[in-house]
């Protein structure tokens, strides 16, 4: 397996954070996420550490619920993912029946330059209940992330291996326990673009993820091409 590579999720934050105009030099340290969001002016091109720092400093607070319910645009952007990871595979796949928040480890922020998002701060401690009549897709079956990592540790590859299982049927064991995860979606400020995590987890060495940016083009969906960063593990 490849090292892993860190990911551009929380790229995402970044600019919800510091929503028009950001200056050079600044103290967050005394400043909420909204008052973050009201003062600091748009980064320049070149400001991928301000833009981490800043989000470093946003306060740390509880996992709640989203209780807006999803809208057209976020509906369509999650059944648009499935379709691309999922689209040939003709076994299951199990997709985590929650969201998870937006990560806040920066480590890209070129895919976001002239784009100003919204409601990043909240997007970063908060979830999104998944229901299969949300995600109305052939193939995949709504689980338990919590329960789901459990047989996902009791599958890890390198147990059967270590047991003389070929590589090739522990390998296709463990994919069929991973887990499929979809972060908070961030739309920008005309909802014509939107960044979203994935993730997916077959064992502690056996995974893959990062970041897509979506464009609504001619009232579609579509992937964009701007890289956002990735892992793999």
């Amino acid at each position: 397996m490849k090292r892993r590579v860190p990911i551009g999720i929380a790229v995402v934050a970044a600019l919800a954070v510091v929503s028009p105009p950001f200056a050079r030099r600044f103290r967050s340290d005394t400043l909420t996420p909204s008052e973050l969001a009201a003062k600091l002016p748009t980064p320049p091109d070149d400001s991928c550490d301000q833009i981490e720092r800043a989000l470093a400093k946003l306060p740390t607070e509880k996992l709640v619920r989203n209780r807006n319910p999803l809208n057209a645009d976020e509906v369509a952007i999650y059944n648009n993912i499935l379709d691309l990871w999922n689209s040939d595979s003709r076994s299951l796949l199990n997709v985590s029946n929650r969201t998870v928040p937006m990560d806040r480890d920066l480590s890209d922020c070129g895919c976001l330059n002239g784009i100003q998002l919204q409601h990043i701060a909240d997007a970063t401690h908060s979830f999104h209940p998944l229901a299969r009549e949300i995600l109305n897709r052939r193939n995949i079956r709504l689980v338990d992330p919590d329960t789901q990592a459990l047989l996902i540790r009791s599958n890890d590859p390198s147990h059967f291996i270590r047991e003389g299982e070929s590589v090739g049927t522990a390998v296709n064991r463990a994919f069929s326990s991973g887990l499929f995860s979809m972060s908070e979606i961030v739309l920008d400020n005309e909802h014509r673009r939107a960044l979203v995590g994935y993730s997916f987890v077959c064992g502690p060495l056996c995974g893959s993820g990062g970041v897509w940016m979506f464009e609504k083009v001619d009232g579609v969906w579509k992937k964009s091409e701007h890289a956002c960063g990735g892992w793999v593990s």
